[in-house]
């Protein structure tokens, strides 16, 4: 399941404006607006993790390989002519580099791009690359073989079942060495630097005490790198956001629109998967959901990819030229308590604040029935999901029950409950943050809120600017808050999340969830080939972190989307975000790229 972004796309962001602010999007009836309602984090795709600048990257960058949304299998070459050679143990694996692509500029792609690429992802000084770092960490070095610039042998020091679809399907994207690395600092630290850091730490994460005491044992030049690559310009500036993919950045103004234009050079192996038939996408930032559906209505914008209910239910598809649809995309909400808290660090306490979210009223009020409960981290759409975790309903009376046992009691008649800890006498009080903006997660935290009150528990509902909330949230600073992990096509992997050594240095173990038990099978998990092994260790897995609550899993929502009745091939899949609106036709508009072959 993956995590390699987390569900941001309902959430704001307010950027500093890069080159060209003030610029007009382009008029041209060949071309896509889609609805963003925050800018991107960035779009540097190693150092951004926020499903905006995912998507957004998709149309620039590309892997060695890639997903076939038709059967959701990862058996597309892209940059490779085939799939890799792999070795019997699982340690090697080969591929044959295509010969005729270029990179905007002009200049050839390359197996150097490639050693580049992996050196950059794999740099642990980088700390914004450390969720998809996770997925390549196995990988101690690719070559190129016999000097061959079209052909390259990654190495693995550890094994890892989804290296093929995980690492070179998913993470590793392939940028230009050319531009992002002018100076040829990567030439300078070597893969056993790399793996004197990465290799030797093993499951402990890699945070800021470990690197400060390897920081005079590599070359400087892996620290120069990373503070160059972390860089404003790397991850916003056209000139250096660049890839073999079919369109380019071509402007960027703050909090109004981000457009992106062909790429000249860009070559189509692929058919209909990879046709790039508008001549510019245009992704056009409104913060508001009430606007964004007005400007759709209005013909202002084309798209809205993901929409809250509430608006997705007014869009009249009668008389408007508008449509609407409404698909899974393997995507779980769910509510995260700080494990380091002194008032939820018991499991018990947690499976308290689970009884208290009326689950059946908040689908049909908030999501319109546009939801299903579920109790599991990995998605029903899975065939390793555990699907006999017992539902845990709505009780209010087993939540007071549980939380008295444990003497969560108002012992000195102030109405609220209070429990003495460490010496310390504590009043259930805490807050629920959220990122403003989202109005659906906001309504959700207020009605769990009230009914915490009824049962003595103080909840209060905050909201923080996007990129301020997504700093606090990588900072593991919040002590409850409301997420959502959107899966990809592969197996599960819930290393990325839950493992106790993603707790530090940004990691995505938001919440601090620690057990060694899990954290073992985790780790076997990652290193069993056998599916039917495998499998039987995923659901024990997710039976130890549903008996630990390590989150409050919620449900899977449906993903709600309009568009203007003005393309034709429009199709929808569970690959995220379940569209590609550049494949999409624009009735009775020239231009398009057609297949080449």
């Amino acid at each position: 399941m993956i995590k390699s972004t987390f569900f941001c796309s309902l959430f704001a962001i307010a950027l500093y404006g890069c080159s060209g602010s003030g610029t007009k999007p382009v008029s041209t009836d060949n071309r896509v607006i889609e609805w963003e309602l925050s800018d991107a984090q960035s779009l540097n795709p190693f150092n951004s993790t926020d499903a905006n600048a995912t998507y957004m990257e998709e149309q620039i960058y590309q892997r060695l390989i890639g997903v076939d949304p038709a059967t959701m299998k990862y058996t597309v070459p892209i940059l490779a002519t085939a799939l890799p050679v792999e070795s019997p143990d699982h340690l090697q694996y080969d591929f044959t580099l295509r010969n005729d692509i270029k990179w905007p500029d002009g200049k050839p792609f390359t197996g150097e791009d490639v050693i580049f690429s992996l050196k950059a992802l794999k740099n642990p000084f980088n700390v914004m690359a450390g969720q998809k770092r996770v997925y390549v960490d196995q990988i101690h070095s690719v070559e190129l073989i016999d000097g061959d610039p079209y052909r390259v042998r990654f190495k693995l020091w550890k094994t890892y079942f989804l290296i093929t679809e995980a690492g070179f399907g998913d993470v590793f994207y392939i940028m230009p060495k050319h531009l992002l690395d002018p100076k040829g600092l990567t030439d300078k630290y070597s893969w056993d630097d790399i793996g004197a850091i990465v290799e030797t730490a093993g499951t402990t994460e890699i945070d800021s005490a470990m690197l400060s005491k390897h920081k005079d044992k590599v070359p400087p030049e892996m620290q120069e790198f990373a503070t160059w690559f972390t860089s404003s310009p790397l991850n916003r500036d056209p000139k250096y956001i660049q890839g073999t993919g079919p369109y380019k950045l071509d402007v960027w103004v703050t909090n109004q629109y981000t457009r992106f234009v062909r790429n000249p050079n860009y070559v189509n192996h692929w058919g209909a998967l990879g046709e790039a038939n508008p001549d510019t996408m245009l992704y056009k930032t409104i913060n508001d959901f009430n606007a964004a559906t007005t400007a759709l209505k209005s013909h202002d914008v084309d798209l809205l990819g993901d929409i809250q209910p509430q608006y997705w239910i007014s869009i009249d598809t009668n008389h408007t030229g508008l449509k609407r649809t409404a698909f899974p995309l393997s995507l779980y909400m769910y509510i995260g308590f700080s494990n380091r808290s002194p008032i939820f660090r018991d499991p018990g306490v947690r499976w308290a604040m689970k009884y208290m979210v009326d689950r059946k009223l908040i689908i049909q009020k908030v999501y319109y029935g546009m939801a299903k409960p579920s109790e599991s981290p990995v998605t029903s759409s899975h065939p390793e999901c555990n699907l006999d975790l017992p539902p845990i309903p709505f009780d209010p009376v087993r939540a007071s029950h549980i939380l008295d046992s444990l003497d969560w009691k108002d012992h000195d008649g102030d109405g609220i409950r209070d429990k003495v800890i460490d010496g310390k006498r504590i009043p259930f009080r805490f807050t629920f943050t959220v990122n403003a903006g989202n109005e659906t997660r906001k309504k959700v935290l207020l009605i769990v809120s009230e009914a915490l009150r009824k049962i003595g528990i103080d909840a209060q509902v905050s909201t923080l600017e996007w990129s301020v909330y997504l700093d606090r949230l990588r900072d593991h600073l919040l002590e409850a808050h409301m997420g959502g992990w959107v899966a990809d096509a592969f197996e599960t992997d819930n290393y990325q999340l839950f493992h106790s050594s993603q707790a530090k240095n940004r990691g995505s173990n938001y919440d601090y969830y620690n057990n060694p038990k899990a954290d073992k099978l985790m780790e076997n998990i990652r290193n069993e080939f056998d599916p039917v092994k495998r499998m039987a260790m995923e659901k024990e897995l997710q039976k130890i972190m549903y008996d630990d609550q390590a989150n409050l899993i919620l449900w899977e929502p449906l993903n709600p989307a309009a568009w203007l009745d003005r393309f034709d091939n429009v199709t929808w899949n569970a690959y995220r975000p379940g569209y590609n609106a550049a494949t999409w036709k624009i009735r009775g508009a020239g231009g398009g790229v057609k297949a080449a072959f």
